[in-house]
């Protein structure tokens, strides 16, 4: 290549850069490299036809538009938020794509002085931890909608501690604790504990709840031993090992959608039925092992906003197929 060649080149990539990556118009780039702006225009054409730029249309969004109006049709939900994945990306990867859907989507629809319930886990701490500092609302109220687990949980990844995390977001707000487990031993202690002025406030607000975002969990995952940990000598661990393939707050539904167990004498949670009355309640999901549990919430009408990946849409496509 010759020295002109190289010159050239190198004014193609100058242009190209200041025009698509720095966002500069046609006219500031003229003023800035003293080019007309006639001959500004013709190098990007010439920067295209060598390959230097190279636009590349995405066309998953596309597909995971026709998704989201798809599933909004057949379970008649509010919103369905299908995420564009990378193929072959990890699980990880798309939990962080997800929580950035999501967190933005909450903020969207957070007002001053709402009241919003939450769930605990891996997904809804990602949630949680993609909502920016909110300026333009103030004196939201965070409550757990379920006790803490049993087993071993990052305290990240706890209600108590993401209702706390929420609320920081948002001036003036307050969060509260549930300061109880998930599972208690009798309907007589479990009466107690939720007769604490505490834990009375939370349960309250349950009736006043605006917003509820809340995981979906899969006992199709076999290799979670935490997961399933949690439930180990309440009676909930046969039922998981049985026709259930999901939970929301810890109470397991069939594929079909058909509730096994409320909260009742054992369980400190928001029953799924007064769940249902909350005028917004957002599922989040991701992972093609959670496309049953993903099936059976839908179709139990649950949630009313369904966010999830685009692989775990086209893996619940199939069930129904």
């Amino acid at each position: 290549m010759s020295k002109f060649d190289i010159e050239r080149v190198n004014q193609l990539i100058e242009i190209s850069k200041l025009y698509y990556e720095d966002g500069l118009n046609q006219t500031d780039i003229s003023k800035q490299v003293h080019i007309h702006r006639t001959e500004i225009s013709r190098l990007l054409k010439e920067a295209r036809e060598l390959g230097i730029v190279k636009i590349n249309i995405d066309s998953s969004f596309g597909a995971s538009e026709k998704l989201s109006a798809e599933f909004q049709s057949i379970f008649h939900l509010k919103k369905a938020i299908i995420v564009p994945t990378t193929p072959g990306s990890s699980y990880s990867d798309d939990l962080s794509s997800i929580g950035m859907y999501a967190g933005n989507y909450l903020q969207q629809q957070l007002n001053s002085n709402n009241i919003v319930g939450l769930s605990w886990g891996r997904t809804l701490a990602t949630v949680i931890n993609s909502v920016n500092e909110l300026n333009n609302i103030s004196n939201i109220t965070t409550v757990p909608l379920i006790g803490g687990p049993i087993g071993k949980l990052d305290v990240d990844y706890q209600a108590n501690n993401l209702v706390h995390t929420l609320a920081n977001r948002v001036k003036a707000s307050t969060s509260y604790t549930l300061d109880s487990p998930v599972m208690i031993s009798s309907p007589a202690l479990r009466k107690e504990l939720l007769d604490n002025p505490n834990n009375k406030a939370v349960t309250n607000f349950w009736k006043k709840l605006d917003i509820a975002i809340f995981g979906i969990g899969s006992s199709r995952i076999t290799n979670n031993l935490t997961w399933r940990g949690f439930y180990k000598g309440t009676g909930f661990e046969d039922v998981l090992q049985g026709s259930a393939v999901g939970d929301i707050l810890s109470q397991p539904f069939t594929i079909d959608g058909r509730l096994i167990k409320e909260a009742n004498g054992s369980l400190v949670g928001m029953e799924l039925s007064a769940l249902k009355n909350i005028p917004l309640r957002i599922g989040v999901a991701t992972g093609e092992n959670k496309a049953e549990a993903t099936l059976g919430a839908l179709r139990s009408g649950t949630l009313n906003v369904l966010i999830t990946s685009d692989k775990t849409a086209v893996a619940v496509k199939k069930l129904i197929n």
